[in-house]
């Protein structure tokens, strides 16, 4: 399993324009379309059935996860939890929630959040104008590339259960998990 950061800005579906909260100071209000973006990202995580979406811009402070996951319809069955820690830079919100994690993973993230050298090297950026396009594409599948067997092999319900560990919706996964086996056995 690897974690995907979803850090990009903008509008999507019912997310409409919101306020900045975790973006650096003087950036512009996040109002660009993500329709297309969201549709590359999709297409670009696809083959790799081990990676896993974390929604970590500023929506889940707005809106819960599972009317994120309706928005994001296009790859909405791939997330698995959110960040929601104020405080600091969105990338210290992120090593933070991967602090108690040892799974690997990749940060998407538009130039409004503010990032270090020290995850570049598991980072794609997004130009704010230019959005998630070929070359972010690109940069994402090479990344997870990289990971091999973690992004290539189908999550299992435990990377799942630990994805979302620490999320309200994790009781309803474990419910569907063992109504699931209930009907196996």
């Amino acid at each position: 399993m690897v974690l995907l950061f979803f850090c990009v800005s903008g509008v999507l579906g019912a997310i409409d324009r919101h306020p900045s909260i975790t973006t650096r100071e003087n950036e512009p209000a996040a109002t660009r379309s993500l329709e297309s973006d969201a549709r590359l990202f999709a297409q670009a995580i696809e083959p790799f059935p081990g990676a896993l979406v974390v929604i970590a811009n500023d929506w889940p402070l707005l809106y819960d996860l599972e009317f994120l996951r309706q928005e994001c319809a296009l790859f909405g069955p791939r997330i698995v939890n959110s960040v929601k820690i104020l405080g600091g830079t969105k990338e210290e919100s992120i090593l933070k929630f991967m602090s108690s994690r040892s799974e690997p993973y990749v940060v998407v993230t538009s130039s409004d959040f503010e990032f270090s050298e020290g995850t570049m090297g598991r980072r794609v950026n997004v130009d704010s104008e230019a959005g998630f396009d070929e070359e972010a594409s690109d940069r994402l599948r090479q990344l997870l590339e990289e990971y091999g067997e973690a992004a290539q092999r189908p999550a299992s319900a435990d990377d799942i259960m630990r994805a979302t560990a620490g999320n309200p919706w994790m009781q309803r996964v474990q419910s569907y998990l063992a109504h699931g086996r209930q009907r196996i056995i």
